[in-house]
């Protein structure tokens, strides 16, 4: 009878946190990374993996996402509900792996705190790859505890282990982190256990499969700097580093600095609490532990090397640690089962209840704002066939392009920045331009998103038109975007 009431419980959180998670999908906004996914999808296969390569990140979730498009379309919310349905499968894991592995406590508590934590439904409702990267490098790491549990014997295992540590490192370079820690490491037992031979067999057959991979990380380094974008300010990214999961970016959100200090010293209290159990517990049970140590260590090597590597390149960025984030619960859902006070294993649930509730609230607030219908209500009705949009702003203007197809928008890359190819994910129309002059004509209207006095003064020069009006500012919540269009003729 227990075993059955922790399996309904088990289905019902399963089910109710897929259902918090679908109701912040259906909204209609997007930001600059999520409209290179929405104007990347609406292109070919073909195209995809042509203009994809010169991106930062590996084509696999743009193509698995073309496929799941031509099935249910290419709509915001259809997109994202991919995120979803990722998410989904990833707080299902406990149900349908770990709890054959570890218990039915484990299983449960581990698809618990999936949809606890607000880190899940922030990507969850974005269309991007950080909760099909998660998955992948989740499944990647069971059937590796399998197949290392099985001295290496359960072929299946073996073969999925090789499949999920292709595909994780074909969706983000930390999942490909990931799947090189995991090697790594049994490469240390294969040697232990004089299995050498079988382990350069599968070495061999997962770097040959991941050979176009390695084609493009070349590629996209040489033609993107390896992440120029990427800032490491301390003390800020030890601040962001306790805080990310439990409650999102909140230093976005406006709070004064003795709250964000209040903010950052509940969550570092709550890390610490959990490590000095955890430490506590190796202690005394070792082998008991050895799955959560084994998953440590994979964490850590990828952290590890990516700060090792930023000394000479910022690499390390938060939001890419997302990719771990099926192992991080994991980690926590362990140590959780073996609390053996109930009140304290009480608190932690309403706590960590109470955090989600007081930051999904105002999130979705974001999310649902009616700004952004008065944003497109104002495009639609204002930019009239004929008109030309321009921005010097990247982070601007392809929010609109890719919702609003029937406008021809310009992208006025100023700066000469090397993206012409990647931004051609944007096409066909919004264009990204050098030299603006060409699209430049005496009938048709300009509108300028952000305008700057020197875009303005050029095109007077070029075409003899004025400003005629400059319209209220439109402000979206959602990654506080700030909208001021000013119209030449």
């Amino acid at each position: 009878m227990k075993k059955k009431l922790y399996l309904i419980a088990h289905i019902s959180v399963w089910i109710l946190g897929t259902a918090v998670l679908v109701s912040g999908a259906f909204n209609n906004n997007i930001w600059f990374d999520e409209s290179y996914t929405v104007g990347l999808v609406k292109h070919s296969l073909s195209e995809i993996i042509k203009i994809s390569s010169a991106d930062v990140h590996p084509p696999f979730y743009y193509i698995i996402l073309k496929l799941y498009s031509m099935v249910f379309g290419t709509s915001i919310i259809s997109l994202r509900m991919f995120s979803v349905l990722c998410a989904s499968l990833l707080g299902g894991l406990g149900f349908t792996h770990l709890r054959k592995d570890f218990g039915e406590k484990i299983g449960f508590y581990y698809t618990l705190f999936t949809f606890l934590f607000i880190a899940t439904f922030n990507y969850a409702v974005e269309i991007r790859m950080y909760t099909l990267a998660p998955l992948l490098v989740t499944l990647m790491c069971i059937y590796a505890y399998r197949f290392y549990k099985s001295e290496m014997a359960d072929k299946k295992s073996g073969i999925l282990l090789m499949f999920f540590s292709v595909l994780s490192a074909y969706t983000h370079h930390y999942g490909l982190a990931a799947a090189g820690a995991v090697n790594f490491m049994l490469l240390i037992y294969s040697k232990r256990n004089k299995q050498l031979k079988k382990w350069f067999l599968m070495a061999a057959i997962q770097i040959a499969a991941y050979g176009y991979g390695l084609f493009l990380i070349l590629q996209q380094f040489l033609s993107v700097k390896g992440g120029f974008w990427i800032s490491m300010n301390y003390p800020d990214i030890a601040y962001q580093a306790v805080s990310f999961f439990l409650l999102g970016d909140i230093t976005a959100d406006g709070f004064s600095k003795t709250t964000l200090n209040i903010y950052y010293l509940v969550c570092f209290t709550f890390w610490i609490a959990f490590i000095t159990f955890g430490y506590k517990y190796n202690k005394k049970h070792p082998d008991e532990m050895q799955p959560v140590t084994l998953t440590m260590k994979t964490i850590g090597l990828v952290i590890g090397f990516f700060f090792v590597a930023s000394l000479k390149q910022p690499l390390y960025y938060i939001r890419y640690v997302m990719v771990l984030w099926g192992l991080i619960i994991f980690v926590l859902a362990f140590l959780y089962d073996k609390i053996r006070y109930k009140t304290a294993k009480t608190f932690v649930q309403f706590f960590l209840v109470a955090l989600l509730i007081i930051r999904i609230v105002p999130f979705c607030q974001d999310m649902y704002s009616p700004k952004t219908a008065e944003l497109d209500s104002f495009i639609e009705e204002s930019i009239k066939e004929g008109d030309i949009v321009i921005s010097e702003n990247v982070i601007l203007i392809p929010v609109v392009a890719v919702k609003h197809t029937d406008k021809q928008m310009v992208f006025y890359n100023i700066d000469c920045w090397g993206v012409e190819e990647a931004y051609e994910a944007f096409q066909p129309n919004m264009l990204t331009l050098r030299d603006i002059s060409g699209v430049i004509n005496e009938n048709s209207r300009v509108w300028i998103i952000d305008a700057s006095d020197e875009l303005c003064e050029y095109i007077t020069e070029k075409s003899g038109k004025t400003i005629t009006n400059i319209y209220d500012v439109i402000e979206l919540p959602y990654h506080d975007l700030r909208y001021v269009f000013t119209l030449m003729e």
